[in-house]
């Protein structure tokens, strides 16, 4: 998808209408308008990009820095006990953090697992693959 027809870049542009809620020179923070809960937002960084891996160090610190106001906001004025947190670039093809309260016992108590499930792994399998033993 490009960014001409990325529904996201078009909303950054100011083509499609949105619930903004904050703007800074990195990222817009919208409601969500297919939302699970009050106080369900998307961070969207405004460089067109599918993976959050593949931005800058410094917009990875904006983006995030942006969700964390957010997730504030949204827990104290919906006295939530947590805020889920995901990050995706799937059905819309551009990174978004998506942030939505979440309280104790609630369907997402003890997300993935609750939702879809446990699976067996081989640990040292999974820890061979993934182990970072020099990170400079």
């Amino acid at each position: 998808m490009s960014e001409e027809e990325c529904i996201f870049c078009r909303i950054i542009r100011g083509e499609l209408p949105s619930w903004k809620i904050i703007e800074n020179d990195t990222a817009i923070g919208i409601l969500d308008t297919n939302p699970s809960s009050e106080g369900h937002c998307l961070i969207i960084p405004k460089r067109h990009v599918r993976y959050w891996h593949d931005l800058s160090d410094s917009e990875v610190a904006s983006l995030f820095k942006t969700a964390k106001v957010v997730a504030q906001k949204i827990k104290e004025k919906y006295k939530s006990n947590f805020i889920c947190v995901f990050i995706r670039g799937g059905s819309v093809k551009h990174t978004h953090v998506v942030l939505f309260p979440s309280n104790e016992g609630d369907k997402l108590s003890g997300f993935p697992q609750s939702v879809i499930g446990k699976t067996d792994i081989d640990f040292a399998e999974v820890r061979d693959k993934l182990e970072i033993r020099d990170n400079s």
